[in-house]
């Protein structure tokens, strides 16, 4: 299934929300969305994902089979972040996968996935929202945290992220 659309957004309340508006919308029944801020990201049980601009805010959805099991997407893009992060120079021993939906650097987080459905009169769609620390990190009680460019030597932006998805988009 080729990538049909892309959003790339200054600003939204979720790209997760944004996404179920385009399916609702009927716009396309695959794509990705990225913002430069989001205000209202959500993590699993209603969590909020705290984070400031220029980190990464993106989802993709896309129209999949009903009887696919949505929990393997997770997987497969907690491993597809996990490439990125190998590729631009982190070593795979300091990365690790918090099951079922973060990932680690040096046992901080760096990232969140959430992976939801949306069934519309047609088709059932998986909608994967990733928050990726790259600038900085919030501050937070409960747990550590980390961002992606303290420790690369050449830093990257969200746009270098989106590339990355548009390429492996076939293989989530």
């Amino acid at each position: 299934m080729n990538l049909s659309h892309v959003s790339l957004l200054d600003k939204t309340n979720s790209t997760n929300e944004f996404c179920i508006n385009l399916i609702k919308n009927s716009i396309s029944t695959n794509g990705i969305v990225s913002a430069e801020i989001q205000t209202n990201g959500r993590g699993r049980y209603g969590n909020k994902w705290i984070s400031k601009k220029g980190n990464i805010f993106l989802s993709f959805y896309k129209k999949i089979k009903l009887q696919r099991n949505i929990i393997k997407y997770q997987y497969r893009v907690l491993k597809i972040v996990k490439n990125f992060l190998i590729k631009k120079g982190l070593k795979e021993q300091n990365i690790q996968i918090k099951d079922p939906n973060d990932i680690l650097i040096n046992d901080k987080k760096i990232c969140g996935i959430l992976v939801e459905s949306y069934k519309n009169n047609k088709y059932l769609f998986v909608i994967a929202g990733i928050g990726l620390n790259l600038v900085s990190s919030p501050n937070l009680k409960k747990y550590k945290t980390t961002f992606l460019n303290k420790y690369l030597k050449k830093k990257v932006n969200r746009l270098d992220f989106l590339e990355f998805i548009k390429k492996n988009f076939n293989k989530l």
